[in-house]
């Protein structure tokens, strides 16, 4: 009797599991929210680094990327993006 129960409830959980796939299956991707900002909009840029590129040990820090993030900004008549531009700046040391 049991087994019975067991079985039946494993073959419903099959059963719907097979469903939500063909329902995850069927739904289109979405797209990204917003859209990238227009190329004929004037952009300011600002750059943030560090005043000295000397780690606390002594070793020169050495640039292995940047972050970008873009706002829009917005005076009355005229839109603008500022760029702000960060650097990521690592330490490598000859000491271990």
């Amino acid at each position: 009797m049991l087994e019975k129960t067991v079985d039946a409830d494993i073959a419903a959980i099959e059963a719907e599991l097979e469903v939500l796939r063909s329902e995850q299956a069927a739904r289109p991707v979405q797209q990204p929210k917003r859209a990238a900002p227009p190329e004929h909009l004037p952009r300011v840029e600002h750059r943030h680094e560090p005043e000295n590129t000397t780690c606390q040990c002594g070793c020169q820090l050495q640039r292995i990327g940047e972050d970008v993030a873009e706002k829009l900004d917005y005076t009355p008549g005229l839109f603008t993006l500022e760029r702000h531009i960060r650097g990521k700046w690592v330490a490598r040391s000859e000491r271990r």
